[in-house]
């Protein structure tokens, strides 16, 4: 076998180019990079670079809430979400839908016809069979209160009564006998009537129950021309009673002035008494009791204001709760002449 010996200056210039072309490699290798980090140097200088620039705000991150915030959350949505669906108008418009409400059911329930004019009215009971009967005019959803009483303004009792008609009568509370009664329709075109029995009087008083939609007679004061088991006395007594069913001396209880009456200018008492003349009469209204001059009729109301119907006179006498008082009736007439 032949073994061929290589000379030792071809190992060496191998290696030597094997270093000359790892050397190139290396330095194409390495000046991008020096490149590349002088250019960092040239756009981020040393002196341009804060503190700042890697500063944060807290606030630009948000960290997980705590259960208890989660449960207030949830809460908070959950009401906002009900009090939408259940009141989902604002109160403005509540405010509104109520006022329209209100104005339509103030519709349905107000009557078509204004409401019945009240009058307080006295009148005398005939007890002559061929006259008719005193009209009580009523109105549906009033109480009309009717008063028995005798020709001194005592109340007079009722012993037992009886109507008929689409009426409610209502006695007084108390358990004795009563001079008062209490009427109400249950219908706007109730009609009927009441027969009463008083004490100590024979013959039956009757009323006719009427009801309308223009008058309501929220007090009716019924006088019978007559002394009832309970009459006071009277100072004095001129022998002359109130006739039945005495158109005058109702008028002139009840405080109505007819139109063509002399009205009288009263001095000496107060404002309470009045006066005026009419178809040949002197009539005198007052709570005071007179004592002179002698009156042809005389009635008295429940409240106590009494109506005297006398001749007449320039000076009556007046007791005011036993005092003496005296009053001037003058015409006017007589005024402008002194």
């Amino acid at each position: 076998m032949r073994y061929r010996k290589f000379p030792f200056i071809f190992n060496f210039n191998l290696g030597a180019r094997f270093f000359v072309f790892g050397f190139a490699v290396a330095c194409l290798v390495g000046a991008p990079v020096q490149g590349f980090a002088q250019s960092d140097a040239d756009i981020f200088p040393d002196d341009a670079i804060t503190d700042d620039e890697f500063s944060f705000d807290e606030g630009d991150f948000e960290f997980e809430k705590s259960t208890e915030q989660l449960e207030d959350s949830f809460r908070k949505e959950a009401f906002d979400q009900a009090l939408k669906t259940l009141l989902p108008l604002k109160p403005d418009e509540i405010r509104t839908l109520l006022e329209h409400f209100d104005r339509t059911v103030e519709s349905t329930e107000l009557p078509v016809h204004p409401y019945p004019r009240p009058e307080s009215v006295v009148q005398n009971i005939s007890l002559d069979p061929g006259v008719a009967p005193l009209v009580v005019k009523m109105a549906l959803g009033y109480v009309t209160t009717i008063s028995i009483l005798d020709s001194s303004g005592a109340p007079w009792p009722i012993e037992d009564m009886s109507w008929v008609g689409d009426f409610k009568v209502q006695e007084s509370t108390v358990k004795e006998l009563t001079h008062i009664i209490r009427v109400s329709p249950d219908s706007q075109f109730a009609h009927g009537n009441i027969s009463m029995r008083l004490m100590g009087l024979n013959a039956p008083v009757i009323m006719t129950f009427e009801t309308n939609r223009d008058i309501v007679h929220y007090r009716f004061d019924a006088i019978v021309p007559k002394k009832g088991p309970g009459a006071s006395t009277s100072i004095i007594d001129p022998g002359v009673t109130l006739a039945s069913g005495d158109p005058d001396m109702s008028v002139a209880l009840s405080g109505v002035v007819p139109e063509d009456a002399e009205i009288l200018e009263v001095s000496g008492v107060d404002g309470r008494t009045t006066a005026y003349i009419y178809n040949g009469l002197t009539y005198v209204r007052t709570p005071l009791t007179l004592l002179s001059p002698g009156w042809d009729s005389s009635v008295t109301s429940a409240d106590g204001t009494k109506i005297y119907a006398l001749e007449e006179t320039p000076i009556i006498l007046l007791s005011d709760r036993g005092r003496m008082v005296r009053a001037r009736l003058t015409s006017r007439e007589d005024m402008l002449d002194e």
